[in-house]
């Protein structure tokens, strides 16, 4: 033993036996004896040289001394020691859960199989867990991968099963693959589930709480039956014989807006005409919605001719996506302004030559380091994306003082850096251009939420034309102050204009429509009449001949899409002040064909009126002449819809107790005054969130008709008073709370409000597949880029035991 420590652990030994050896040294003199010696020392000297006292040695280091102490005492046994070499089986619990880990951290990543197959990983693995052996990249794309796929997609199904709703509402969009796989489609899916109250976080499939459907196999409980325990549950069998559960006590629940990726649809070679595309989509509808009895809702996506006609061929309702729509209005502003493209492109200049030139950037850093100013690069702009555009120009404004200075002294050296010098006008440009496209800004990040359903369509493009025409009066105020006293009127946009006393804009009548205070254009009453007051079977030719009705009238009305930009001469205000930009861009934002088909479609406000963070707020949004008028016609639009949709509740006579409507004094309307000065579109939103509520009506009980008994129903939720509610599942949660006393409502209502307002998650689907698909790994099949792209981006999805098969 002792040769084998010598040879073999030379170094453990030799340590060993030093620190024996201090351990049987004699002990060292204490202290006492230490100054005695110091103080005979100091009083002979010559003695003290006669003395051979040994130098006590020094104590070992103590981490020398604590890592020979630990391998000392820690000796493995034989058994320990093979246990430790011996390899994980195949079907080893610890292999399996790191054959998940990697799988996950492969998809999530978005790296290569080959990974798995380097020696850096080996390496990594054989220190971190030597027993492990790495199954090959074969295992992990053909095995590993489909098989988390698989699981996923069940638990979707899972999740769609329990939907409250029978209609799903989905987003598609298309992208074309630079590294030549063809032209992909995108689809999402949105649905509403229903989950015992808890945090979010505790809430799973084996919580859920899904009550009947209104459009599936399924049959709501008698009205009139509305008596809950506290925790009974009622079981149901559809017509495919699958047994469904779902509660009866609906207050101790939460409404969960489920969303999901469904598929990557990739149509390679294949023509990209209306008919493909909608073969594409209706393949993977039947696939994932027939076996659960579900049926495909509104459709959100861009305006796309191809895509848009695709829909029209399956009869499917198309909602345009609100930042789409947004993008295009400040897209039409920025190229057809006056000399904004000429201040763009010296902008676009100036930015450019600080990212090029390494001595112009390092100047500009010693002056931002003179002025105080933060130490932040100049931004340049992408074309396409107009917020990028207002990034460039907010950091351009940032650092004014820096660039100006720049450009006094480069400008008596060089006289070619004259041709980009920004002039004061160009600087109050720029401000101004910052902030009217900071209200889109706003409203955009608002539209592309996750939280963000479809009804905040309507107070979002109301709120933003009342934002810009509060910017726009700004400066006339300031300019005609003499004019602000009751009855002043001026010309705007050839058009009669009263300033009132708080600063609201008023429109006078216009022949064949109606222009509401905030710039909402309705329609005629005659023409709203006709329209609301027509028989179901013109509704549905009215909407591009889809079988039966569709989930509210009007939504797939075809508008046109010719929108010209406005003219000099319907402006009327001075060019080049913030008031005459505000004053553009309202009229860009008013000749949008699809701004103007949101803001005169019943079906929106109805939506709107269905939520309840705005329900009270809706008032303010019409104007007073046509308040009453425009409030009944969406009541009616609403009951007509529940009359569809549900055709058979109790019979033809319905028990109404509980569910009367106040025979008192209607509830008035509260408009909201204009603030003072600049307003900020963040401003006019928490202004209107905030409309204080008002009291509820007393209930009646009578014996009514079906329609009678939905009328009931309506006027009770809009003249119940709300607390105000700003969280973003606040309407689902309501709506879930009120299913045992308005059943048919809720249900109708969160069917509604799981529509999301804009098609941002198919966009990001697509951002995703391009970091999958790289130059590196241009030869990926599109099978595994749809696995891929699917598992990472539905990670809420991974069951929480991922188990995996056992590689070979």
């Amino acid at each position: 033993m002792t040769r084998h420590l010598h040879a073999k652990h030379e170094l453990q030994w030799g340590t060993h036996l030093k620190n024996q050896a201090l351990a049987e040294a004699p002990p060292a003199p204490s202290t006492a004896a230490a100054s005695a010696s110091a103080s005979r020392g100091m009083l002979a000297p010559a003695e003290q040289q006669t003395e051979d006292v040994p130098p006590t040695p020094p104590p070992p280091p103590p981490s020398t001394s604590v890592s020979t102490i630990s391998h000392s005492s820690v000796q493995l046994s034989i058994s320990q020691t093979l246990e430790r070499k011996r390899k994980f089986p195949p079907s080893h619990p610890r292999a399996l859960g790191l054959n998940a880990s990697i799988s996950k951290l492969l998809a999530f990543e978005m790296l290569s199989f080959r990974l798995v197959d380097t020696d850096s990983f080996k390496q990594l693995m054989a220190m971190a867990v030597p027993q492990y052996v790495v199954p090959s990249r074969h295992y992990f794309s053909k095995t590993a991968v489909p098989s988390l796929h698989m699981q996923v997609s069940d638990k979707i199904k899972c999740a769609l099963r329990n939907a409250i709703c029978g209609k799903v509402h989905l987003t598609t969009d298309t992208w074309t693959s630079k590294h030549g796989q063809g032209r992909y489609i995108s689809l999402t899916a949105h649905w509403m589930n229903v989950v015992a109250a808890g945090p979010p976080a505790d809430s799973s499939l084996a919580h859920v709480l899904p009550p009947p459907r209104i459009a599936g196999h399924h049959s709501l409980p008698p009205v009139a039956s509305s008596s809950y325990s506290a925790s009974s549950s009622t079981a149901s069998t559809s017509s495919s014989g699958q047994p469904h559960t779902f509660t009866t006590n609906f207050s101790t629940a939460r409404g969960k807006c489920q969303q999901a990726i469904l598929k990557l649809i990739c149509l390679g070679d294949r023509p990209h005409t209306a008919q493909e595309l909608w073969r594409g989509i209706e393949q993977q509808t039947d696939k994932w919605f027939l076996p659960v009895g579900l049926k495909p809702g509104l459709v959100v996506c861009d305006n796309g001719r191809n895509l848009v006609a695709a829909l029209g061929l399956a009869g499917l309702t198309h909602i345009p996506c609100l930042a789409h729509v947004l993008n295009l209005v400040v897209q039409r502003f920025i190229h057809h302004y006056p000399n904004m493209s000429e201040l763009l492109h010296k902008v676009r200049a100036v930015c450019a030559r600080f990212r090029r030139s390494h001595p112009a950037a390092a100047r500009l850093s010693a002056l931002q380091r003179n002025f105080g100013l933060p130490a932040h690069r100049l931004i340049c702009d992408v074309p396409t994306r107009w917020n990028s555009t207002l990034h460039m120009l907010e950091r351009l404004c940032e650092q004014q003082q820096a660039i100006v200075e720049f450009q006094l002294q480069h400008a008596r050296v060089s006289r070619t850096a004259e041709q980009h010098h920004f002039t004061t006008n160009d600087w109050a440009s720029m401000r101004d251009l910052c902030a009217l496209l900071r209200c889109f800004e706003y409203s955009t990040n608002m539209a592309s939420g996750d939280d963000t359903v479809i009804s905040v369509t309507i107070p979002l493009l109301c709120l933003l034309e009342k934002t810009l025409r509060a910017m726009m009066l700004e400066e006339v105020a300031q300019v005609e102050e003499e004019e602000e006293d009751e009855g002043s009127f001026l010309t705007l946009s050839g058009q009669s204009v009263r300033i009132g006393s708080e600063g609201g804009l008023f429109k006078q009548q216009r022949t064949g429509s109606q222009v509401a205070s905030q710039g909402t254009v309705l329609e005629d009453e005659e023409d709203e009449e006709e329209e609301v007051e027509g028989d179901e079977d013109d509704a549905s030719s009215h909407r591009g001949g889809s079988p039966g009705p569709s989930l509210v009238r009007g939504w797939g009305d075809t508008v046109d899409d010719d929108d010209t930009p406005p003219t000099e001469d319907s402006l009327s205000l001075p060019m080049g002040s913030l008031a005459h930009m505000s004053e553009y861009m309202l009229q860009c934002l008013r000749n949008d064909s699809r701004v103007a088909h949101v803001l005169t479609c019943a079906d929106y406000w109805v939506a709107t009126l269905m939520d309840p963070r705005y329900k009270d707020n809706v008032p303010t949004l019409i104007p007073e002449l046509e308040r009453d008028r425009k409030m009944r016609e969406y009541k009616r639009t609403l009951i007509e819809a529940l009359l569809r949709a549900f055709p058979h509740v109790t019979g033809e006579q319905v028990e109404g107790e509980g569910r009367g409507v106040a025979r008192g004094r209607q509830r008035s309307c509260v408009t909201a005054s204009s603030s003072e000065g600049r307003v900020s579109m963040a401003e006019m939103w928490k202004s209107f969130v905030s409309t204080p509520q008002l009291s509820a009506p007393t209930p009646d009980t009578e014996r009514v008709s079906r329609r009678q008994h939905f009328t009931n129903m309506v006027e009770q939720y809009v003249c119940t008073p709300l607390h105000i509610l700003t969280d973003g599942s606040a309407p689902f949660n309501y709506w879930v709370s009120k299913l045992s006393t308005w059943p048919e409502l809720a249900c109708y209502a969160l069917e509604v409000l799981s529509c999301p307002a804009a098609s941002v998650l198919s966009e990001l689907v697509f951002s995703t597949a391009g970091g999958v698909i790289t130059d590196k790994r241009s030869r990926l099949s599109t099978a595994n880029v749809d696995k891929l792209t699917f598992i990472k981006m539905n990670q809420a999805w991974i069951p929480q035991d991922l188990s995996l098969p056992c590689a070979e």
